[in-house]
């Protein structure tokens, strides 16, 4: 009896410690490979609006999301959207969304609701830094020439700020 418990013990332990193993936090986040490439040209062979593309992004981005929608089927933006999400080098998020719709509506919903605290030049671009009282969420937004972006996530402001400053038409 004392022999069938051990092996019984050893058999739950074994598979305890497969799928332990198997855990995230244990291996280290799981990232896909995300093709920015292809979204950008999906858009522009779509011809839906004129997206700035990031360039020149320092070494240490790391690509976690990006999609494209003709038109917004969550949330309150009426129009295209184009998302792509980094890894910062610092370990941070950090995000750029661009949209031919409301660019009121792309704020209240990308930034929580968010007002306009400061004005940011970046490059040869003056854009709008807002921040939601509510969730003290910070984010830099420009609207030209019927497009709005908006860049925004946990990352702190100079990331951000790499991040507007990397968008090219």
């Amino acid at each position: 009896m004392v022999l069938s418990m051990a092996v019984v013990g050893a058999v739950v332990l074994g598979i305890f410690w497969m799928v332990a193993w198997q855990r995230p936090e244990v291996q280290g986040p799981v990232r896909p490979v995300v093709d920015v490439e292809q979204v950008f040209t999906d858009v522009r062979l779509g011809d839906t609006f004129a997206v700035g593309e990031p360039t020149g992004l320092p070494d240490g981005w790391t690509a976690t999301s990006a999609w494209f929608d003709t038109a917004a089927v969550s949330g309150a933006v009426a129009g295209g959207v184009l998302h792509v999400g980094y890894l910062t080098p610092a370990g941070s998020y950090a995000e750029v969304r661009q949209t031919d719709g409301d660019p009121s509506a792309a704020v209240d919903d990308w930034v929580d609701g968010a007002s306009e605290v400061d004005q940011v030049v970046i490059g040869n671009q003056t854009w709008t830094k807002v921040e939601s009282a509510e969730s003290g969420k910070v984010g830099l937004v420009l609207t030209d020439e019927g497009v709005t972006a908006v860049v925004t996530g946990k990352a702190e402001l100079d990331e951000l700020q790499t991040l507007a400053g990397s968008l090219r038409r």
